[in-house]
């Protein structure tokens, strides 16, 4: 997503922007995508010796300074580690707004991949002409929240395979399946010994299919409830995502950044 603008700022928060570069390097000077130039210059109206950060998604900020010419020095990159226990969500496809509350709120909460699979009660598959432009918007999506989470290893977004592409992709030590009809609450499956990749499939609206779920666990995930209530497909995973930050993540650290 080349030139994709993505920035914050407040009164005691430098100004982020993403920038889609593989590497960052203190001392360089570098050309800005033509939209990201645009939103710096003609939106916000910076001017040389202006100050901002620019965050490159591998997990790279940069302190930078605008300088003439449209181009911009980076003073000092900072590096930091990918998070301890990743968490890959695979969804099954729902609505369109729907998908985009769980991208962003995903994203927020710290997810590392997302799946969209397209399952048996999927009501969100997309026209062939159609997909471009809604993957365009997802990633943007991803973008921003990621932007404005300070999360600065950028989420992957694997948009729309069938359901047996993708658990036969995902690789996993902890595989859950969220399912209405399982009698297994979540904790009493949670490892004590760290995990080193979780994947949790939740289905679209309407749940998950017998045969789906039979699917699933034939490929060793394991079928897991959140207590007595049916939850939402925009509210499960965001759910189960919260839990596994908490118990396994960074939600218990309080650190930032």
């Amino acid at each position: 997503m080349n030139g994709s603008v993505c920035y914050c700022g407040g009164k005691t928060e430098m100004r982020c922007f993403y920038l889609p570069e593989p590497k960052l390097c203190s001392g360089t000077v570098i050309g800005l995508p033509k939209e990201l130039k645009k939103h710096l210059q003609t939106v916000l109206r910076l001017k040389p010796g202006d100050e901002f950060q620019l965050f490159n998604g591998n997990g790279q900020l940069a302190r930078s300074i605008l300088k003439e010419h449209s181009e911009v020095e980076l003073l000092d990159v900072k590096k930091y580690p990918p998070p301890v226990c990743p968490l890959t969500l695979i969804q099954g496809l729902p609505k369109g707004d729907k998908l985009e509350l769980i991208l962003q709120k995903g994203t927020e909460l710290g997810v590392n991949q997302f799946y969209l699979a397209a399952m048996e009660r999927s009501v969100g598959i997309l026209k062939s002409d159609r997909k471009q432009k809604r993957l365009e918007r997802w990633q943007k999506i991803v973008q921003e929240a990621a932007r404005q989470s300070r999360q600065y290893h950028l989420p992957q977004l694997v948009a729309e395979m069938s359901l047996p592409q993708v658990l036969s992709t995902v690789k996993a030590d902890l595989k859950l399946l969220l399912w209405e009809d399982s009698t297994t609450p979540l904790r009493d499956i949670l490892p004590q010994q760290l995990p080193q990749q979780i994947a949790v499939v939740v289905g679209p609206e309407g749940g998950v299919s017998q045969q789906e779920a039979e699917q699933i666990m034939d490929q060793g995930y394991q079928a897991v409830r959140l207590g007595p209530r049916i939850l939402r497909t925009e509210t499960a995973g965001l759910a189960i995502m919260t839990i596994l930050q908490y118990v396994y993540g960074d939600l218990a650290s309080g650190q930032h950044g």
